[in-house]
């Protein structure tokens, strides 16, 4: 296999290293106005990387981590997620997270409004999550559409729509252009590279937005640190170690109808056995 000259967007280290630094703002404003482009009222200018984890809403609550969350002067906020693995309730668990950082915007205290004092003031800002799927949801019949854009509207007029909250999803699988000079605009460009920009050798000449210029230098295997190589590595190998073990545990599951097997894979890699190491426990069962 030839050496890898672009790490892979959709892990963890590259995706940060592309857009949450501060010299990679540019990015960020690029992948949120291409990708946000139907819902947003005006283009975004600016915003501030803020905290990913939104905590608990009692001692014995459960923190909320986001790979990446920022807000703009207006305090608009917006949640990117890249999610590899499938879920079944992805959007559920899309719309809970989107609440927990709601419910933390809500302003606590008596104030006053209209001359009364009320415990909060509900006057929240628009909140938008914008998750990349590297796997099918099933959004309903006949949406089979790369985007999708959910929101809350009126049922009895569904033209009607509130903002106060919009979940986009892009799903990378239905993403069906094999070649850059393919893509018809920059939005397709974009979602190309987060699914094919490890396989790539070079920049293609083609490419002249300074933003995915500068996605393509930061996704540069050869400009990370030893610890950042270090992390990617290591998602790599933990990627590949959990889908041969998932793989196996399909087959096996099959030919022996065990359907119990998955839960115990899924428990070993969590122990932090490798691939190699996984197989010859199951083949030892």
């Amino acid at each position: 296999m030839p050496k890898e000259v672009f790490g892979k967007i959709t892990y963890d280290t590259i995706f940060k290293i592309a857009f949450t630094k501060e010299q990679n703002k540019g990015s960020l404003l690029f992948l949120l106005n291409t990708c946000l482009k139907e819902v947003l009222k005006e283009p975004i200018v600016d915003v501030t990387i803020i905290q990913t984890v939104e905590p608990p809403e009692s001692e014995d609550g459960r923190f909320t981590v986001f790979d990446m969350q920022c807000k703009s002067a207006d305090g608009t906020r917006f949640i990117v997620e890249m999610q590899v693995w499938p879920q079944k309730h992805f959007i559920k668990r899309t719309f809970f997270c989107l609440c927990r950082a709601v419910s933390n915007l809500v302003k606590k205290g008596k104030m006053k409004l209209e001359g009364k004092k009320v415990p909060y003031d509900y006057n929240i800002p628009v909140v938008y999550t914008l998750s990349f799927l590297d796997f099918e949801v099933d959004f309903g019949k006949g949406c089979d559409e790369l985007i999708q854009y959910l929101s809350v509207s009126n049922d009895l007029h569904p033209e009607v729509r509130y903002d106060m909250m919009h979940m986009v999803y892009i799903t990378l699988p239905r993403f069906v252009r094999e070649n850059w000079e393919d893509c018809q605009d920059a939005f397709e460009q974009l979602v190309f590279l987060f699914k094919n920009i490890n396989t790539l050798s070079e920049m293609p000449s083609g490419c002249k937005d300074k933003a995915l210029e500068d996605i393509f230098e930061s996704a540069k295997i050869s400009k990370l640190s030893s610890e950042e190589l270090m992390q990617y590595e290591r998602q790599k190998k933990f990627i590949s170690d959990y889908a041969a073990a998932l793989a196996y545990a399909d087959e096996e599951g099959e030919t022996r109808g065990e359907t119990r097997l998955l839960n115990r894979v899924k428990e070993l890699v969590k122990s932090g056995l490798s691939g190699e190491e996984l197989l010859e426990r199951l083949e030892s069962r």
